[in-house]
């Protein structure tokens, strides 16, 4: 018996010995440069007999003693015979003692000098399709491999790993889309605790609009991330996002159009962003602080706050902060719908009540350059809703921090996205601007200031009515109260023709006051008129006719009543032009038995009792003896030639 135990335990002390030996071997072979070349022409083989196409290896090698694998050269070409895929080298430290556990941790990867080059052509699949059509796995296997699975119930194999570094990359998609990165570090370190550095992220791509090719390009200079248990912090330098159409900028020789254009982009920007959860359809984050500015269109954002949450297909963002250089704009929530096609779900929002202050200089260089000297501080009070075509603004307040202006409104804009049917209307309420505060409205644009004298006499203005801007058309209608009368009015300003046309109403007016002119008391009329504002037009004008402040421009009116001298006057008809420097016109009044009328003259309106007068009056002593017939007839005649004026005026009006 003894003897048996004695052999039994020599041939397990043998197998053992043999054992360790093979391993012994083993490793060494494996560490041999020899083994590992064979190891590397062998995997070389089986990937061309896999995927039907020529790969390289340079080298290959697995250190069993310090847990590394090490790839050094590879290269794969696409089905053409391009080179669509060069690794530099990849090195891999895993940690094989974890394995006993289930556990996969790999201590360091590192992935550095990889080239990509894909196509992707119209018509056809990708040049990478036919690697993943190569390792796709056979449904029935799959299946197969599930219920072994489910059968055996084997936990799953954990991964961890601690540290990537990622070096020189460059992507290509179809020669003309590049992405490069200079490098990328990701470490997991002690207690939760994580870090990770991006340096020089680099991208270019085409993109094909209506109007022609847009190149876009994007640089990330530098990320730096910290992490601790659920809190992730970025902060992300040097930002720099272009876009350039390769012509002109839409306000090439249009100085009156602002810098702004999405085909001429050049944005440099930094932020500080928190993201304290994710899961698979939400997330949460804080946009701690961003700076944004444009060199060439000279939009620059200094400061913007706010924390946003991601719940599958909607966006709520709260506690917003925008800042301009003299603009603050708070608001407490938005809520966004976020678009779907195949959900069939389009894009909206809607915005809690925004307040805050502005000088409308800020948007003067982007939007607007004839508010580049707006500095009368305003402050702001809407809703704000809309959708990608449509823009809501309800229950909106504008005002100046003494109140002297003050304005309620609410407005909308259709049709967004086709400029020709854009419709942009605001319904002023009410709106209240005191003596003197129109004038200063003025004074805050470069043009010519005319009849401000005039304006000024108006005293305290209250205006309600509508503001229509359409495709290179506005139209204002509405009422003025004033201090010395009430007026209605109806014109539009022509953008093609760059005429303003329309009409006015009043019944009781004190014109005399406004025009400074002391024998013209109140007076009752409505009127239609034409005012040229060509710039280089009305230059010439006034240019060959010696200069004026007067409009350019007719005026067509009928007059209820007036009084003039201490005499009052009803059922008047006026006409009149101005050519700059002096306006020419007549009044004219019939009875059955005397017309009268009579010319004036005005060459400036800030001087008082300016104006020549010539009466005329002639007496139809005839009509004494004419029948009530030839009366009859004699009115018909009237009535069609003062209808012919009025076709002459308006064809002159459509002519214009």
């Amino acid at each position: 018996m003894n003897k048996i135990i004695k052999l039994l335990l020599k041939v397990i002390i043998g197998i053992v010995v043999l054992v360790v030996l093979l391993l012994i071997t083993a490793t060494v072979l494996l560490n041999t440069q020899s083994v590992q070349d064979d190891l590397a022409k062998y995997a070389t083989e089986q990937l061309e007999l896999k995927l039907g196409t020529r790969v390289k290896i340079d080298k290959a090698s697995v250190n069993l003693f310090t847990q590394k694998v090490n790839l050094e050269g590879l290269e794969v070409e696409d089905q053409e015979h391009r080179k669509m895929l060069e690794l530099g080298r990849l090195l891999v430290d895993v940690n094989l003692t974890k394995l006993i556990t289930k556990e996969v941790v790999i201590e360091e990867v590192l992935l550095e000098g990889v080239k990509a080059k894909i196509y992707k052509p119209q018509d056809g699949p990708a040049n990478y399709q036919f690697m993943i059509d190569a390792f796709k796995k056979d449904p029935k296997q799959k299946k197969v491999k599930k219920e072994k699975k489910d059968s055996t119930q084997k936990s799953d194999m954990t991964l961890d790993i601690n540290v990537v570094a990622i070096k020189d990359i460059a992507l290509t998609y179809n020669d003309t889309n590049q992405v490069s990165l200079e490098s990328a570090k990701y470490e997991n370190g002690w207690f939760g605790k994580h870090s990770g550095a991006l340096k020089n992220l680099k991208g270019q791509w085409g993109l094909k609009k209506k109007k022609g090719p847009v190149t876009a390009k994007f640089a990330i200079g530098s990320i730096d991330y910290k992490g601790e248990k659920t809190i992730h912090h970025f902060n992300i330098g040097q930002v720099h996002f272009a876009t350039d159409n390769h012509k002109p900028r839409k306000n090439h020789d249009r100085p009156k159009r602002g810098f702004f254009d999405v085909d001429h982009l050049d944005v440099n920007a930094q932020m500080d962003l928190t993201l304290d959860f994710y899961s698979k359809d939400s997330l949460h984050a804080v946009m701690n602080k961003m700076e944004a500015t444009d060199s060439v269109t000279g939009f620059n954002l200094k400061n913007i706050h706010f924390g946003v949450g991601i719940l599958k297909d909607r966006l709520h963002l709260d506690h917003i902060m925008i800042q301009q250089e003299t603009t603050t704009l708070k608001f407490d929530s938005a809520n966004v719908v976020l678009p779907s096609k195949k959900q069939g779900r389009k894009f909206s929002f809607e915005t809690s009540r925004i307040k805050g202050t502005t000088q409308l200089r800020d948007i003067s260089r982007p939007f607007a350059p004839v508010l580049k000297n707006f500095t009368m501080p305003l402050e702001l009070d809407v809703l704000f809703s809309g959708t990608d075509t449509t823009l809501f603004f309800r229950d909106i307040h504008v005002y100046t921090p003494d109140k002297q202006l003050q304005i309620a409104a609410e407005g909308r804009i259709l049709h967004l996205k086709e400029k020709e049917k854009l419709d942009v209307g605001f319904h002023v309420k009410e709106m209240k601007a005191q003596r003197g505060v129109p004038i200063k409205v003025i004074n805050q644009f470069s043009v010519k200031k005319l009849m401000m004298n005039q304006l000024d006499a108006l005293g305290t203005i209250y205006f309600t009515g509508d503001v229509s801007v359409l495709w290179k058309k506005e139209i204002f209608d509405g009422q003025l109260r004033t201090d010395v009368g009430n007026l209605a009015f109806n014109f539009a300003l022509d953008e093609k023709t760059k005429y303003v046309t329309g009409s006015v109403h009043s019944r009781k007016i004190k014109l005399g006051k406004v025009l400074n002119m002391d024998k013209l008391d109140d007076v009752g009329a409505q009127a239609t008129f034409i005012v040229d504002i060509h710039k280089a037009r009305t230059a010439m004008i006034r240019k060959k006719n010696g200069g004026g402040k007067l409009p350019i421009g007719e005026v067509k009116a009928t007059v209820f009543e007036a009084g003039y001298g201490g005499f009052r006057l009803k059922n008047m008809q006026v006409e009149f032009a101005s050519n700059g420097s002096q306006a020419e016109g007549t009044v004219s009044h019939s009875k059955s038995m005397m017309d009268w009328d009579c010319t004036f003259i005005v060459n400036d309106v800030d001087k008082k009792n300016n104006v020549k007068v010539k009466p005329k009056v002639k007496l139809k002593l005839g009509n004494l003896f004419k029948t009530k017939k030839e009366k009859e007839e004699d009115k018909k005649k009237a009535e069609a030639e003062k209808s012919k004026k009025t076709n002459l005026f308006r064809q002159l009006f459509k002519k214009k």
